[in-house]
């Protein structure tokens, strides 16, 4: 889609990828290893992909996932599932908002319970295809998964801001501002964290 990164991603932030998926560091890299992981083709949500031609955007995934996690410690990972919490201030929504993508944040602990108080309805699994399996029945859901076998499948949203998974990151490390990614996007720091973790990542292919 026009106008989508996610369509169309940065080469120089783009670490790691195979013919149908992509991991790229974030600009605003709130923490270090700070990714964004998605599959190529435009599908709506995470929950969507897994259903359809995308399903190999989990594997995919969850790979990446441990490696940060090998890295940096435990990996929070994020999904806002056809959640619009990337409109701007003129009510315009990014392309890439409804381009399934998962946000990880290695180093985070969970920050459940914080989240748990914006939505009515909450749900478990215990593996990432079983989270996107009860989230495909929902028309928005939040998904935040504190390690590889808890998933918090979260419904019935209350208002939520722009960013809301970074600002919640941000908040738990005292520093609310570094939620804005496009005011605080460190591209040059950006680009040498995706340099340094594209060496690693090749590196254990090879091996």
């Amino acid at each position: 889609m026009e106008g989508c990164f996610l369509c169309n991603p940065e080469t120089g932030l783009v670490y790691w990828n195979d013919r149908t998926n992509i991991a790229l560091c974030g600009l605003g890299p709130i923490v270090k290893g700070y990714s964004v992981v998605a599959p190529r083709s435009h599908v709506r949500s995470a929950a969507d992909a897994a259903a359809g031609e995308a399903v190999e955007f989990l594997a995919f995934a969850s790979e990446v996932r441990a490696k940060l996690s090998e890295l940096y410690g435990p990996c929070l990972l994020t999904e806002h599932g056809r959640l619009p919490v990337c409109v701007d201030v003129s009510g315009t929504t990014d392309p890439h908002c409804y381009h399934a993508h998962f946000l990880m944040f290695p180093g985070v602990s969970t920050l459940e319970d914080k989240a748990r108080s914006y939505f009515a309805h909450v749900k478990y699994a215990f593996s990432l295809a079983d989270a996107l399996a009860i989230a495909r029945d929902e028309n928005e859901y939040f998904l935040l998964s504190p390690n590889s076998q808890r998933f918090v499948i979260m419904t019935r949203p209350g208002k939520l801001i722009r960013q809301f998974a970074r600002l919640l990151v941000a908040e738990s490390l005292g520093r609310p501002e570094l939620a804005n990614w496009r005011r605080y996007s460190l591209r040059e720091e950006t680009a040498s964290a995706a340099a340094e973790l594209r060496s690693v990542f090749t590196e254990g292919r090879s091996s």
